[in-house]
């Protein structure tokens, strides 16, 4: 998420507060998606991803320290593809012409996990990081805590192959930091074009975005307006899943050019983001510098995935 756009963030409304947790129901399948997002797994791969683990690839062990200069985005998307393949899906590289001088092609990268239908919802987080002076920032919170969230998903959802209404779409996009979305609006473009070749429907897109910052409120936000597409029913689904599986409460707000729905707004497709609560008051991320694992909230953290889980899961459809 971009600091700079503050200003376009604003709260609707407080919808619900903390609630009591639902008791598991063994017919509720998304009850046991929602006890299924692992803790540990959480950790471990905010910690792969963000250079606190060293990780082997292909024979090669790096570290992903920081997701800014083009070598270590290279280490990432090694990590992230292996990662999907593990789990079966089909990945594909999308390189673009990019305008930052730091490297001739911005990279996007996207795996499949096939449905019933083809038609497709869309997870899209982007990877890239920055800092005060560049490559000088673990970018833990922004954006790998949503990431972290995106891998669990696919981990989770890979399980129910076969049961799945609809196809889904895991994106990882580069250049979101830069100031204008440049690889969500590539890929905005690339699925646009393919849904028109192939003949199936882009249905929603969901966007994890930093989770893991927690100062005050038990609440994560929901923004589902600030664009051309009207993206309130996907919200008002995000809202009552919190309130039906989680013990937090919810916000509702706008937000404008700041993260990588955006770009899915703009080719007409109702989306959501969510995030920690009042993201942009974090002194950690960004521009600022110093978003370290250290200041990632664990319980808060972990709450927000399985949130995040069980909603993905729910927009896509499982049959028992």
């Amino acid at each position: 998420m971009r600091l700079h756009g503050r200003k376009s963030f604003s709260i609707l409304s407080l919808l619900f507060f903390a609630t009591a947790a639902h008791a598991s129901n063994p017919a509720d399948i998304y009850q046991t998606v929602y006890e299924s997002v692992d803790p540990s797994h959480l950790q471990q791969l905010l910690k792969d991803m963000t250079g606190y683990n060293p990780v082997t690839v292909g024979g090669q062990t790096f570290s992903i320290s920081e997701r800014y200069t083009p070598a270590s985005k290279e280490n990432f998307r090694k990590y992230w593809t292996a990662y999907y393949q593990s789990l079966g899906m089909q990945v594909n590289q999308l390189a673009y012409k990019t305008q930052y001088n730091l490297e001739a092609e911005g990279h996007d990268v996207e795996a499949i996990l096939p449905g019933k239908s083809a038609d497709s919802i869309v997870i899209i987080v982007h990877y890239d990081s920055i800092g005060p002076h560049g490559a000088d920032n673990a970018g833990v919170d922004d954006d790998m805590t949503g990431m972290t969230i995106q891998l669990e998903t696919a981990r989770i959802l890979s399980q129910y192959a076969g049961k799945l209404e609809k196809t889904v779409r895991f994106v990882a996009a580069d250049y979101e930091e830069w100031g204008d979305l440049e690889g969500a609006r590539s890929y905005a473009q690339y699925i646009q074009a393919l849904s028109q070749k192939q003949g199936f429907k882009i249905v929603n897109a969901i966007d994890d975005e930093q989770s893991g910052w927690k100062e005050g409120a038990e609440v994560v936000d929901v923004f589902d307006c600030g664009g051309a597409t009207d993206s309130t029913a996907i919200g008002k689904e995000l809202i009552q899943t919190v309130a039906q599986y989680s013990k937090l409460g919810t916000t509702e707000g706008c937000m404008g050019e700041n993260s990588d729905h955006f770009a899915m707004w703009e080719i007409g497709i109702p989306s959501v983001v969510f995030s920690e609560h009042d993201p942009f008051s974090n002194d950690h991320f960004d521009a600022q510098g110093g978003d370290t694992y250290d200041k990632i909230d664990q319980a808060y953290f972990g709450e927000i995935a399985q949130i995040g889980v069980t909603f993905a899961a729910k927009v896509v459809g499982i049959n028992q």
